[in-house]
């Protein structure tokens, strides 16, 4: 567990400065806060202008702001925090056919790499969706680990035989200049950012749909395994319901998901990506879409 420097409060989730790379909690994050050392890299820069002579008068034209640098890159930190997510998901999801009869080890091994696509499609799609939203509007954005989280999916998986997933093993943290969630970003903002999640959700479930389509229109079956097992891990499928399971429960208009910040800015945007989310999830689910 990290420490802040300034006052050493220990923190499960902490903010690194990019400017001095220093480890602070929530009260220390901003450059101004921990009395950062390059904290002249983070102030906004001053407009440029030019001074034009117009007979015996001196004019100014701004020239605008320079842009500051863009965010979008992943750091170590961040890979190894994506690629412990990624791999805890893939075992949790698939952990429920090692407890199924008649599921080779060979047949395991394939279960589980095609899992980590739907869950590269679905999870870690959706969170990076947020990051690079957020990126845009300038803002600190980083894909955090919860540790306990990570493990708390493991434990649910194996407990109940992979018939509950705890799916929670970390989430992206947005920091503008003046809040640490993305709270002080304005509505439509914070609206645009948390949407993007569950519209990249959309986006896999309608890829996985054409290929499921496709394939069965050519005469060919669903990716199925093991192949001899009609009620077996279905990968096509599985793609569309992940998704779609994941883009409706985000779409929920309740504190700390994106549908209350989606629902917060535009209500008719909320249900129009949430309520045709939700039929097309449930659907799914009962097997009637299958």
């Amino acid at each position: 567990m990290d420490r802040c420097r300034v006052c050493g409060a220990e923190e499960f989730i902490p903010y690194v400065c990019r400017y001095c790379g220093g480890t602070h909690c929530v009260l220390h994050r901003l450059p101004e806060n921990h009395e950062c050392p390059n904290i002249q890299q983070a102030r906004a820069p001053r407009p440029y202008v030019r001074t034009e002579r117009k007979g015996a008068m001196l004019t100014t034209r701004p020239l605008g702001v320079p842009r500051l640098a863009k965010f979008s890159s992943i750091s170590r930190r961040e890979l190894y925090s994506l690629l412990v997510a990624w791999v805890v998901l893939g075992i949790s999801f698939s952990v429920r056919y090692i407890f199924r009869s008649g599921v080779s080890q060979l047949d395991l091994v394939l279960i589980f790499l095609l899992t980590l696509v739907l869950v590269g499609s679905g999870f870690l799609g959706h969170e990076l969706a947020h990051k690079f939203a957020a990126e845009r509007y300038g803002c600190w954005a980083e894909f955090k680990l919860w540790t306990y989280g990570a493990m708390m999916a493991l434990l649910f998986a194996i407990v109940s035989q992979g018939s509950l997933v705890f799916a929670a093993p970390g989430a992206v943290y947005i920091a503008s200049r003046a809040g640490y969630f993305g709270e002080r970003l304005d509505r439509k903002s914070n609206g645009i950012v948390s949407v993007m999640g569950p519209l990249v959700n959309i986006a896999a479930a309608l890829v996985f749909s054409v290929a499921l389509f496709g394939t069965r229109l050519l005469g060919f079956p669903d990716l199925v395994i093991p192949t001899h097992d009609p009620g077996g891990f279905r990968f096509l499928w599985s793609g569309v319901v992940l998704n779609l399971w994941l883009g409706a429960f985000n779409m929920l208009p309740i504190v700390i998901l994106d549908g209350q910040k989606v629902f917060s800015w535009d209500k008719k945007i909320w249900a129009l990506v949430a309520i045709p989310l939700w039929l097309a999830a449930l659907l799914a689910l009962s097997g009637f879409l299958g």
